[in-house]
């Protein structure tokens, strides 16, 4: 089954093709399944998971994941003149990290934390991701215990819900001092459908950010993530979720 570029499969059609039965199929899959090598959809089938996604990328010598976004990385800083970033999601973790990010050539610039797994709930670069999570999961990181990173961070279940719910309205996510004091992020979602890949965003100290010109911030970033969606997954992603 093919929707939006990606393919789904079913318990019985992966049965069929290893010439397995399907309750061996099914055990199988749950395996790999805790593993993040495959994911389910809503409607119950099984896609590649996340897990094994971010192995394929790291692992090809062809094309790994730091020559994948690290050109579309610094021309985003290039054209926006702050620091970019790729924050990556972990289905099992339930957590981000900054994958690959490029740093402002101004000499005030904030540095991510790489290769560091990170809350959801603070900050643009995973709220970003948390918004378009399926609701349960939401709801279950939203009432595990909300650690205060900074004296901004959302720490309220049910404010954390509207601001998730806005997220989703505008398709990107912009906060202020939420996980950096002083730092300002904006980050849109990436990702086909309802598999949320992970975002792409840029961090600007606050005492440089323009309000005004946040529009076109916001659209210099939405389209970095779009190209970078187009080259991970061969779609595009949503009208709802840009």
């Amino acid at each position: 089954m093919i929707d939006g570029g990606e393919q789904f499969y079913g318990v019985r059609e992966l049965a069929g093709r290893l010439g397995v039965s399907a309750s061996t199929a099914h055990r199988l899959l749950s395996d790999l399944e805790e593993l993040g090598m495959v994911s389910r959809t809503p409607a119950g089938h099984y896609r590649l998971g996340m897990e094994f996604l971010r192995l394929a990328w790291t692992a090809s010598t062809r094309f790994p994941l730091r020559d994948a976004a690290s050109d579309v990385l610094a021309d985003l800083a290039g054209r926006s003149g702050e620091s970019s970033f790729f924050g990556l999601y972990n289905e099992q973790r339930r957590k981000m990290m900054f994958a690959v990010s490029v740093e402002s050539s101004h000499p005030l610039r904030y540095t991510v934390p790489q290769g560091v797994w990170l809350p959801l709930h603070a900050g643009a670069s995973g709220l970003a991701i948390l918004a378009f999570l399926p609701e349960q999961v939401q709801a279950e990181i939203a009432h595990g215990g909300l650690d205060a990173l900074t004296d901004r961070t959302l720490v309220d279940a049910g404010q954390l819900a509207e601001r998730l719910a806005r997220i989703r309205r505008d398709g990107y996510a912009i906060s202020h001092g939420e996980r950096i004091n002083g730092a300002i992020a904006i980050a849109p979602v990436m990702g086909p459908a309802d598999a949320v890949i992970g975002d792409i965003g840029i961090t600007v100290p606050e005492s440089r950010f323009n309000a005004a010109a946040t529009s076109e911030l916001v659209t210099l970033v939405r389209q970095s993530a779009e190209l970078l969606t187009r080259r991970f997954t061969g779609t595009r992603p949503e009208p709802s979720q840009r």
